[in-house]
């Protein structure tokens, strides 16, 4: 498997977060943690393909109505379910997706 990495831009161009960025062409979430740790959730749900929305508190699936955590994006209705989830560094004042190809 070939790891890959992806510039997502200056840190500086991310004002609120969650932030929707795609990554060749696919969809995800920008969220920041705990001592200002960034990771990429894919916005596509991983049970039926729906776009995952931001509520505000939550991800949601509108079409089976699926609920994934803020940070982590584990699911909250079904166990051992969860967004797919890339690792993200900040280098020099650039952030990057880093893990599988893309």
């Amino acid at each position: 498997m070939t790891m890959t990495r992806f510039a997502l831009g200056p840190i500086d161009d991310f004002k609120t977060f969650p932030a929707e960025v795609l990554v060749d062409g696919i969809p995800y979430w920008l969220v920041r943690g705990e001592e200002n740790r960034y990771k990429l959730l894919m916005a596509l749900c991983p049970h039926a393909g729906g776009e995952v929305r931001w509520t505000g508190e939550l991800f949601f699936c509108p079409l089976h109505f699926w609920t994934f955590d803020k940070q982590s994006g584990d699911c909250l209705n079904i166990r051992d379910e969860r967004l797919v989830r890339k690792d993200v560094e900040l280098q020099e004042g650039i952030l990057y997706a880093i893990g599988d190809a893309y």
